[in-house]
């Protein structure tokens, strides 16, 4: 029988974990084994969730590629087990079942149409039938249509004519008779498609309970909405889950039982939308194209149910207030903390998928100084992520992955910087499964920094991407150059405008910009601006500008002054109560509309002398 090899970490004596390695049997979908036989709790192993998806501990891609196709000894292997073990102990994210939702509103222009739907799918499909045009007794006519749409739905808005009123009426009889068109049937449905407003119908009723122009204003929330062919009404842009008769195998494909993980968070405190002045960063947005992230007044929205995980909004949150529970960037920092990676090491990094299929056909072979790194979606991956690697001592990162459109960017940005500072192209490559293999067995490479990175300290994305680069910018001559990109920029001030009002201090989470009373000065540090142009949008006085690129130079990442007011004393304690220009121009202002008597001055005054003066003048009159 064919034996693998199997690498454990196990509970041990205390709070201490042991690991081993031992030949084992794998059959798909059963345990490993030895991991049956074992006196002690396990608790991880090498192996691959795909063929043992059932496993009562977890399995780790990572401690299985490196003990089969590297030469890591087994304190390395101890190290990297308690390291997987600490990352998959960090995991936490809420995931549970989303039962089928069969209701559906469906339209039509024809009662027979609508009618014929109703009897085949009845039985199948909660239905909500609306008629677009025409009357039937058993069917709601909707006039005023509109929709809109709510969550992952739609709420409808339309009037229904109501011209019984069924509390007054006492079922007398005398209605029906009356009308010469026979509109009003035993059923008080009234026809109006026959109905010539004769009103004898209102004349007969001695009760006041028929109006002919009387309204019912309803609303509906539905998940889908599916047309009838030949039905036409104004729709909403986004046009998911509304469906017409050819599109009917898709609305049933859509209804089915389904998990629905909450890997996606979001944290407002970092987060440099805001969602006060519905402006500013709108990178994952831009980024999502499954309609998964909405902004609305709470901020940042992530639809868990239409989210596929394809990293696009987590690689281009330039705050990190977009993070991947499944290995968030603590976890990913933390990680190598116990488990150091070795100078000049290639790190291999793909999602298990891609990293069981190089095992499967490279098995056999032993690599020197290369690392395989699972990572649940690497289009999420980030500068900060593949910067940290190489400062670690990293000599050329490969990231194992078919389509580079979300991780483009980043990886774009990191080699642009490492090849501004060190002169190294293509540091971190995309590659594939099958090309792989002859790209390890490439010799040379890159040569790596004189003095690696340890800080393993986190307080923030935006900051840590900020110490690496500081980190890596001490250890290069290069010339100072500015590379593109419109994460990182300036912020330029026109002195001349600005007044010290502040508003632009209160949205900058990433404290680019700050303010200090004591100087009645604004300052800025700008590599800690990410663009989201927050402040430009603010300012009263249009006195900001902001200017994209990252500048790696010594005045970039030091903090500067942008602009200081003379701050305004009052003309009766000498308190400083203000600036001088916010003071000019609030008079300014005042003065155009007659509403400021220069003589008073009041506003040359604090708070309290003004109060004094005021007081003063009146026991003078």
């Amino acid at each position: 029988m064919e034996k693998f090899s199997g690498y454990f970490l196990c509970s041990g004596t205390g709070a201490d974990s042991d690991y081993f390695s031992a030949a084992v049997t794998s059959h798909p979908g059963a345990v490993p084994c030895t991991a049956n036989s074992l006196e002690k709790t396990v608790l991880l192993a090498g192996g691959f969730s795909t063929i043992h998806p059932d496993s009562s501990f977890p399995l780790s891609s990572t401690l299985q590629l490196n003990g089969d196709l590297t030469d890591a000894d087994d304190t390395k292997m101890m190290s990297l087990a308690r390291a997987e073990f600490g990352r998959h102990g960090s995991q936490y994210y809420k995931s549970y079942t989303r039962e089928p939702d069969t209701r559906v509103t469906v339209m039509g222009k024809d009662t027979d149409s609508l009618n014929s739907f109703l009897d085949t799918y009845g039985g199948v499909l909660q239905i909500d039938p609306i008629l677009t045009k025409g009357y039937d007794p058993e069917l709601t006519t909707a006039q005023e249509l509109h929709i809109h749409r709510k969550n992952n739905g739609f709420k409808i808005n339309f009037t229904v004519r109501q011209p019984v009123d069924l509390s007054r009426c006492t079922y007398c009889g005398a209605c029906g008779p009356a009308c010469p068109e026979h509109c009003l049937s035993e059923q008080l449905f009234l026809d109006f498609s026959h109905c010539t407003f004769c009103k004898e119908c209102l004349a007969a009723c001695p009760h006041d309970a028929i109006d002919l122009y009387a309204v019912d204003r309803r609303e509906l929330i539905t998940p889908a909405i599916l047309l009838l062919d030949g039905c036409t009404i104004d729709l909403p842009e986004q046009r998911k889950n509304i469906y017409t008769e050819d599109s009917l195998p898709k609305l049933f494909a859509s209804i089915y039982a389904t998990e629905v993980v909450e890997a996606i968070s979001w944290e407002s405190a970092s987060c440099q939308y805001s969602a006060r002045l519905k402006t500013g960063c709108t990178a994952c947005l831009t980024a999502c194209h499954h309609g998964a992230i909405k902004q609305s007044s709470q901020g940042v929205q992530i639809d868990h149910f239409a989210c596929l995980e394809c990293g696009a909004c987590l690689a281009s949150c330039p705050t990190g207030s977009l993070q991947y529970r499944r290995f968030d960037d603590v976890a990913f920092v933390e990680y190598f903390r116990g488990f150091p990676l070795t100078p000049g090491t290639t790190v291999v990094i793909g999602n298990e998928r891609e990293l069981h299929r190089h095992w499967w056909h490279s098995r056999g072979r032993k690599h020197t100084n290369v690392f395989f790194m699972e990572y649940p979606t690497t289009p999420a991956l980030h500068a900060m992520h593949f910067l940290m690697l190489y400062a670690m001592g990293a000599k050329q990162i490969l990231v194992l992955s078919k389509d580079s459109s979300h991780t483009e960017a980043q990886m774009t940005l990191s080699n642009a910087i490492l090849q501004t500072l060190f002169k190294q192209d293509e540091v971190i490559r995309l590659t594939t499964v099958s090309e792989l293999e002859a790209i390890l067995d490439e010799t040379g490479g890159q040569d790596i920094l004189a003095h690696l990175y340890h800080d393993f300290s986190f307080s923030g994305r935006r900051k840590k991407l900020i110490d690496i680069i500081q980190f890596l910018r001490q250890q290069s001559d290069a010339e100072p150059a500015t590379i593109a990109t419109e994460y990182f920029g300036e912020i330029i001030c026109d002195q001349d405008r600005c007044t010290q009002c502040i508003a632009c201090v209160n949205e900058c989470r990433m404290e680019a910009l700050v303010a200090d009373g004591a100087s009645y000065s604004l300052k800025h540090t700008p590599v800690q601006c990410v663009q989201c142009g927050i402040c430009v949008s603010v300012c009263p006085e249009q006195a900001l500008t902001i200017s994209p690129g990252l500048a790696l130079q010594s005045s970039f990442f030091s903090e500067k002054l942008l602009s200081q007011a003379e701050p305004a004393k009052c003309k009766g304690c000498g308190k400083i109560f203000g600036t001088r220009k916010s003071l000019e121009r609030v008079m300014a202002i005042l003065s155009s509309k007659n509403m400021w008597d220069s003589e008073d001055d009041l506003l040359s005054y604090c708070e309290d002398c003004r109060v004094i003066n005021l007081y003063q003048s009146s026991e003078k009159v």
